[in-house]
């Protein structure tokens, strides 16, 4: 294994990343507001209007750290989650049990060019930095669709979250968690996957793709991943088609 794998594979074990809570439009709302907050009370404190220049920096420090890293304190106190609530959109959802310990499926999930091995909608996820990817999909009637993503969680041996940025072929967000099965099964590995096709023309070809991609699929993703990860065996298989 290169030390560039081991490193993308084995996050620092010390830390737990807070729960990300904030939606993305959300988080570039507080980034743009905190820095026009910032900015303000720069001004302020220039001008030596030097409490409320200061209270506007805080304010402003706060918003920026919350769009940053999508955790909201209050929104924690107050069990409001605006990440992964799915009011619209196509979610689709599958627990399956491997007989391996959650840290072992967790690395292996952790390195996202590993997806592709075993879900078959999946062309490639190829890694562009720490927390982003880039993953091409192939859908029924040979549909192709293309997006970069975000990892938003990582929390070692217990959960993943990610979702896509930019103008993304099929708007998605995804997490996995693994759980301690009951007694010496292994890890119940627990995926639910939203996807929301846009408007118009494109959002029927993405609608097309979505839909192509449902539970059924998904469960067998989940029984190959625990055939690779149990047996040692990779299975090869045909992509969608019609």
């Amino acid at each position: 294994m290169e030390p560039s794998e081991t490193k993308r594979s084995r996050p620092r074990q010390g830390l737990r990343q807070k729960r990300v809570n904030v939606g993305p439009a959300e988080r570039k709302a507080s980034m743009a507001g905190g820095a026009a907050l910032a900015l303000t009370g720069l001004r302020c404190v220039g001008k030596r209007n030097y409490l409320p220049g200061l209270a506007m920096l805080v304010a402003g420090g706060l918003f920026l750290y919350r769009g940053k890293t999508g955790h909201c304190d209050l929104y924690e106190a107050a069990g409001v989650d605006t990440m992964h609530t799915h009011n619209s959109g196509l979610r689709i959802e599958k627990v399956v049990t491997i007989g391996l310990a959650p840290q072992q499926v967790y690395q292996f999930w952790r390195n996202l060019e590993n997806l592709s091995k075993f879900m078959k909608h999946l062309e490639s996820v190829q890694l562009t930095g720490e927390r982003t990817s880039h993953w091409k999909a192939v859908g029924p009637g040979g549909l192709h669709a293309e997006w970069d993503a975000e990892m938003m969680e990582d929390t070692p041996g217990q959960q993943i979250s990610w979702h896509s940025v930019g103008s993304a072929d099929v708007p998605n967000k995804g997490t996995v968690e693994f759980r301690q099965a009951p007694g010496t099964r292994g890890t119940e590995v627990k995926v639910a996957i939203d996807y929301y096709p846009p408007g118009g023309a494109a959002g029927r070809a993405a609608a097309k793709m979505a839909h192509g991609i449902n539970s059924q699929q998904l469960e067998e993703d989940l029984k190959r991943l625990k055939q690779i990860l149990e047996i040692g065996e990779e299975i090869t298989s045909d992509r969608t088609k019609t």
